[in-house]
């Protein structure tokens, strides 16, 4: 193999390695759900992806990655640039950073007037439970885990 082969290859190793690493959802923890309730900071509309900063009561700013515009302004009901604004109260149900840092994958986004909205990625699956967390969150649960705990007994 020649010196300009090997370099070829490594070069188009790294390459695909760092494709697959960024649609890679592994910095999310998927098997758990949570809730954050907060107010909207900034709402950024943006390819590849969107996020939600939200200030909780704790004044702890959180950062939620959701899919791309494209995939979102056919959703029902709508999403677009506008649909969360500064100060807006809203609901987070996500799937944690799984180093613990503040963010996560956004799974649902209820608004103060109880319109629920999916700008989900493939990073957590809550919107495939939204009937559930409809329960749940009317009986306070502030985790799947909890509401699963609950229901067993």
């Amino acid at each position: 193999m020649t010196r300009t082969s090997v370099i070829a290859c490594f070069v188009v190793t790294i390459a695909a390695s760092t494709i697959r690493a960024h649609h890679s959802f592994s910095m999310f923890d998927a098997g758990r759900e949570e809730v954050v309730v907060g107010d909207v900071v900034r709402w950024a509309f943006n390819s590849p992806h969107t996020v939600l900063y939200l200030r909780d009561a704790k004044g702890t700013t959180w950062g939620f990655e959701g899919a791309a515009p494209p995939a979102l302004v056919g959703r029902t009901p709508r999403i677009d640039g506008f649909t969360f604004k500064p100060d807006d109260r809203v609901t987070m149900i996500h799937c944690p950073l799984g180093d613990g840092r503040t963010g996560g994958a956004i799974g649902l986004v209820v608004t103060k007037d109880g319109t629920w909205y999916n700008p989900a990625d493939g990073g957590c699956r809550a919107n495939a439970s939204q009937e559930n967390w409809k329960k749940w969150l009317a009986a306070g649960y502030t985790s799947k885990a909890q509401a699963e705990a609950a229901t067993k007994k």
